[in-house]
């Protein structure tokens, strides 16, 4: 049985790309010790497996950590490559964890080789579009400079997938009647760096039917929570300081990453 060490492989590329900047570390993951296994990369979204070409592999199963069959392949005579999709595949959260990739040849077990698949998210930052005019918001949208860009850092081995961005407390979500507002969201996290930018305002204080009662409110927090496909879901508060009813302008106090909570919890 042989150990693959693993970092993500990606060309730091998003289904969602007008919403997110990426700054990634490329790499490989290596099945040290494996006669078998002659070359395991992570992309974007799949495991791309390839075995030694006087391998005689059938089938290669994906364990996962909890010891159940996460996917299986099969390879056809004279083929060498295979990949196993990781994200997009499930609605819910992917475990994360030691994998094991085995090889079999019929029912007789040919190579084993254990792997870590991890995503570890968190909220860095989030910028106001009209303190930071130079980003790449969406200009042809009326309301832009009430956008927001929130900076996730992966620290994990492979990509996680975001999404949605869920804004609670939010100066829109106030002016909405509501606890929260969300939008949706389909960005790669490889590992590094991505700033991912809102679909719709963040920092709304007017409408067009009222305005926020700005005398009303001091300095409130608004917290966001990223959801994630593998990996807790991570957030980060920012204390917002309103202004009076004749302008309400804001001004942005603070901010602090939060605790992660798990995948598909609520904030």
């Amino acid at each position: 049985m042989s150990t693959a060490a693993l970092a993500g492989c990606t060309s730091g590329t998003s289904t969602d790309p007008s919403n997110t900047s990426n700054s990634t570390d490329g790499g490989g993951i290596s099945a040290e010790g494996s006669d078998v296994f002659t070359s395991i990369e992570m992309g974007d979204t799949t495991l791309e497996i390839e075995v030694a070409d006087d391998a005689s592999v059938e089938l290669i199963n994906l364990i996962d950590p909890n010891g159940e069959l996460f996917d299986q392949q099969r390879l056809a005579s004279g083929e060498t490559t295979t990949s196993f999709e990781i994200l997009g595949r499930y609605e819910d959260s992917v475990p994360t964890g030691d994998y094991e990739l085995v090889a079999l040849d019929g029912d007789e077990q040919v190579d084993t080789t254990t792997l870590t698949l991890e995503a570890e998210c968190t909220i860095t930052d989030v910028l106001w579009a009209a303190e930071n005019p130079d980003m790449e918001w969406d200009k042809n949208s009326p309301d832009w400079d009430e956008y927001a860009a929130v900076v996730i850092e992966n620290t994990g081995t492979i990509p996680s997938l975001l999404t949605e961005l869920r804004w609670r407390s939010s100066p829109v979500a106030r002016l909405l009647s509501k606890e929260s507002q969300s939008y949706y969201h389909e960005a790669h996290l490889p590992p590094g760096k991505t700033t991912v930018y809102s679909k719709g305002s963040v920092y709304a204080t007017d409408g067009a039917v009222h305005s926020l009662d700005c005398d009303e409110l001091g300095t409130e927090p608004m917290t966001v929570t990223a959801h994630v496909q593998v990996g807790s879901n991570p957030s980060y508060t920012q204390e917002i300081k309103y202004g009076d009813s004749q302008s309400c302008e804001i001004t942005i106090v603070d901010g602090s990453t939060g605790t992660s909570i798990s995948s598909g919890g609520e904030n």
